[in-house]
């Protein structure tokens, strides 16, 4: 982050890392035009959940047949909303587990959470966070993830990667894609794509291949 501070500047930006790295401040700023989130993400896959002692009984003689693509009987065989599964976590979020306590800023920023944010006049959010970019397909719902939400928030386009990322190459790619930004000759799609070429270089450079895995993770979406 402070490689980005450095070139966004601070006049331009504000800054909020760990301890200050609040959910609340998330919700309560206006839209900015670039929303940056250097964090741990997270996508738990379709799971259900158990069923409560008092009814198994009743669970084993009368099993449920839902259909899969309708909500409602899904929730009701005991599976979890899909917009959970996916998200961010923000400073708290390791006391809030730690405590079983969930409550509305709690650090835990799901995709349900985004999905009440405001985020008209955002050209950009970047989320260098593990598997951001995954989400889960159902039928007659679409793919229900961070992606999805934050498009439906208002955001114009994204940056969001497809697999755990190392530290290192990230920092390197996500500083060459804002200097391509605020050089001003590329969009921002071409700034990405760039950025992470130049990175591929640096990867072959240094470990003698160019494996996708340390540079590979990023993909844009939306307005270039």
């Amino acid at each position: 982050m402070a490689a980005i501070r450095a070139i966004l500047g601070n006049r331009s930006s504000e800054f909020f890392i760990g301890k200050e790295a609040l959910e609340e401040v998330l919700t309560s700023r206006p839209a900015p035009k670039i929303l940056h989130l250097a964090t741990h993400g997270f996508y738990l896959g379709d799971q259900q959940l158990p069923v409560p002692e008092a009814v198994a009984g009743a669970a084993t003689k009368a099993k449920p047949q839902p259909n899969p693509g309708d909500t409602a009987e899904r929730r009701q065989a005991g599976y979890e909303n899909p917009l959970v599964r996916s998200g961010l976590a923000l400073a708290g979020a390791n006391t809030a587990l730690a405590a079983q306590q969930q409550e509305r800023q709690d650090g835990l920023v799901t995709a349900e959470k985004i999905l009440n944010l405001n985020l008209l006049g955002t050209d950009l959010v970047v989320l260098s966070a593990c598997e951001s970019g995954l989400g889960e397909v159902k039928s007659g719902e679409g793919v229900f993830g961070l992606r999805r939400a934050f498009s439906q928030a208002g955001a114009k386009s994204m940056v969001i990667s497809m697999w755990p990322v190392p530290d290192q190459e990230t920092k390197e790619l996500m500083t060459a894609f804002y200097i391509n930004i605020q050089i001003g000759s590329m969009d921002r799609a071409q700034a990405l794509r760039h950025a992470v070429f130049d990175e591929m270089a640096t990867v072959k450079k240094r470990y003698g291949h160019a494996n996708p895995f340390f540079w590979g993770a990023f993909i844009f979406a939306g307005e270039p």
